[in-house]
């Protein structure tokens, strides 16, 4: 497995915690702990070592008070998901290029965001594309993007890649993911109580592994 030194690269990490799990009994997901550690803490652990800037775009902002060196966003434009988190994300970004990841995944590779945000140069969007679907809550993002974004809200369409089409993007194939990670790994999220006692269960058997 490929392994690279993290670097601060030229770009700003935004973590996407818009909204509580309705799943979860109206937790925060970002604070559902694995191994003890909650998952945004995990996240900013890496994104900070690798960005310019963190922000986090979210609907209560009181949450993350106790979070230092980060900026924190409420949406823009509220009621629109993801999406709508991705554009007031970047719109209070300075960087061009902007990894964007969401808050409930908690076991992030920072030799893959290197290696996506290697690519992205002459692209707008940087995503992997895993059994035939893109992940664009773990993806590089260019600020040419918002005007596209900007339609689509307008018209009340959420699905995220509908504007893929537009712009010019350098899909990550799973045979690119697997140099640094396990698709089923770096990709996971957390949904249910069910998909939490999963998640501490594969950080005990790999950790275990390891040992």
């Amino acid at each position: 497995m490929r392994r690279g030194k993290s670097k601060v690269l030229m770009m700003t990490s935004i973590i996407l915690a818009g909204g509580r799990a309705s799943r979860l009994e109206a937790r925060d997901k970002a604070f559902l702990e694995i191994d003890n550690e909650p998952i945004i803490k995990r996240q900013l652990r890496k994104l900070k070592s690798l960005s310019q800037e963190v922000i986090i775009v979210s609907n209560s902002p009181d949450n993350y008070k106790g979070l230092k060196e980060v900026k924190v966003v409420s949406d823009i434009i509220p009621n629109c998901g993801p999406l709508g988190g991705i554009y007031s994300g970047l719109l209070a970004s300075r960087d061009d290029y902007n990894f964007i990841v969401a808050c409930d995944m908690p076991f992030i590779d920072s030799a893959l965001i290197q290696y996506m945000h290697k690519n992205a140069y002459g692209y707008d969007i940087v995503v992997p594309r895993i059994y035939n679907r893109y992940e664009p809550l773990f993806c590089i993002y260019s600020k040419k993007c918002l005007k596209y974004i900007k339609e689509l809200l307008d018209k009340k369409v959420f699905k995220i890649s509908t504007f893929f089409s537009e712009v010019m993007v350098r899909e990550i194939t799973e045979n690119e993911v697997v140099q640094f990670t396990a698709p089923e790994k770096v990709f996971i999220n957390v949904n249910t109580q069910e998909d939490l006692k999963r998640i501490n269960g594969y950080y005990v058997y790999t950790q275990s592994r390891q040992d």
